[in-house]
């Protein structure tokens, strides 16, 4: 088993949605995806998890309780283990940064260079998280 570094967000969205607690066995642990898929590809018998982006040829996705992990499992909440990217900015944010946020939240950019990076569109989304893990259905 290969783990995430403490504090990644992928692990904590593991943790949180996959194996439901925050005590995983210890084992080895990598502070970045690519040394993680690195590893899995190379390691006969190796196991671990990522974020669907971080997946190329060479690792097998298993599904769980039946499920596979697919974009279209994610979008209805079928596949469990999933979480948002977020945008922060210390208070309100200049034009250029106001810019940037409305530019990766476009039509264009969610329809195109977000799968293409190995992300699933938010407007492909069926159901929302809550801030407290809590899903909702999206009235389109």
């Amino acid at each position: 088993m290969i783990n995430r570094a403490q504090g990644s967000g992928t692990r904590a969205t593991f943790e949180q949605f996959g194996i439901k607690t925050n005590k995983v066995k210890t084992s080895q642990e990598q502070d970045s995806s690519g040394t993680v898929y690195q590893m899995v590809s190379t390691t006969p018998g190796a196991i671990s998890y990522l974020a669907f982006s971080a997946i190329k040829d060479g690792v097998q996705k298993l599904a769980l309780n039946h499920v596979q992990p697919t974009d279209k499992n994610v979008t209805t909440n079928t596949w469990k283990i999933w979480a948002y990217e977020h945008m922060y900015t210390k208070g309100k944010p200049n034009a250029p940064t106001a810019a940037f946020i409305n530019y990766i939240q476009s039509k264009n950019v969610q329809k195109t260079l977000v799968p293409k990076l190995g992300y699933i569109p938010v407007t492909q989304m069926t159901v929302a998280r809550t801030h407290d893990g809590k899903i909702e259905e999206i009235n389109k």
